[in-house]
């Protein structure tokens, strides 16, 4: 029972942080890089929407992993090379999709709850799963 307070201290610690903050404030600005690059190779470039939202994905992944590595976690970069942590910060987005997916799955198609409201909860648990792997494994506290 003390091993699982003190890890609810600690989830507790990090989620009202200066640290989370900054790193919902990225976030923010990844959604919008993200619909803007989704807009621009749809609706200027007449690309196809799939491989507009691939492309813009990407571009949300990269603006974000920049802004984090030089703002979020910028006094944690000494350890590791910038394409180790660029390579561990993408496989955590694909870590942050699955849970958001299976949280949606979960919810909607076993619980039975509302999809829209559902899926609020679900990228809620695909940030923290982000944020925890970003913490612990891309940028780790020294």
């Amino acid at each position: 029972m003390k091993s699982i307070k003190s890890i609810l201290a600690w989830v507790r610690r990090k989620i009202f942080s200066i640290t989370f903050l900054k790193f919902g404030i990225v976030g923010g600005s990844g959604v919008i890089v993200n619909y803007l690059c989704f807009w621009i190779l749809v609706e200027i470039s007449k690309l196809n929407h799939l491989i507009a939202s691939i492309i813009a994905t990407e571009a949300a992944i990269l603006n974000n992993f920049v802004f984090n590595d030089l703002w979020t976690f910028r006094e944690r970069r000494g350890g590791s090379s910038l394409s180790f942590r660029l390579l561990n910060f993408h496989w955590s987005r694909i870590l942050g999709l699955l849970v958001t997916v299976a949280s949606l799955y979960l919810l909607v198609d076993i619980l039975g709850f509302n999809k829209l409201v559902s899926y609020v909860f679900a990228i809620g648990f695909g940030t923290l799963t982000n944020f925890f792997t970003s913490d612990l494994f891309v940028w780790p506290e020294r």
